[in-house]
């Protein structure tokens, strides 16, 4: 008897392991920023946030022929390991990684859930692979950026602080209270 192609129940979904899912981010880390984790230290290599915000800024893209400009510290300033993992989770929010797919500020520091880390920078390197995702961070100047779109409903907003309210306001259950917080507060 031939097979019917359109039978969905018994077409099998392949399955791909948290190892696997590590390899493929480190991949694009390496593609990206030519940075390589020294092996089995996955979690702490990533922990403070300094490569996943070079990754950041590095696929952020720019029209051709212009410099990405970033605003240096003032010398003798640190930002905190807090402080910059917030601003990377503002950025990777502001690129267009949707809600679901943010982690929480403790999940990168304390290394609660690195599954959610592991899974956010996918996200990231399918938006870059696709061409997709907008094209202005708040630490890049210059560059002009698409429409912000609520990932839940699909309603578009034209600036990041009416995406926000709307995220806190109608999809409360969608965002954790530490996510809902982060996300007001860098509304200001």
């Amino acid at each position: 008897m031939p097979r019917d192609y359109f039978d969905i129940e018994n077409e099998t979904k392949d399955v791909i392991s948290d190892a696997e899912k590590q390899d493929k981010v480190l991949e694009f880390i390496a593609q990206v920023s030519r940075k390589t984790c020294p092996d089995g230290e996955y979690d702490s290599w990533l922990q403070d946030g300094r490569i996943i915000e070079e990754v950041i800024y590095k696929s952020c893209p720019t029209p051709l022929g212009q410099r990405k400009k970033s605003g240096p510290l003032p010398l003798g300033k640190q930002i905190s390991d807090k402080d910059r993992i917030e601003k990377i989770i503002n950025d990777l929010f502001e690129f267009g990684v949707g809600v679901e797919f943010l982690f929480d500020v403790d999940d990168l520091l304390l290394n609660k859930n690195m599954k959610k880390v592991t899974e956010c920078l996918l996200q990231v390197k399918n938006m870059v692979y696709m061409g997709q995702g907008r094209s202005k961070l708040k630490s890049v100047s210059d560059v002009c950026k698409a429409a912000f779109t609520c990932s839940v409903c699909k309603e578009k907003f034209s600036r990041s602080d009416q995406l926000r309210g709307h995220l806190c306001e109608a999809h409360p259950d969608q965002i954790g209270q530490n996510l809902r917080s982060l996300l007001t507060k860098m509304t200001c």
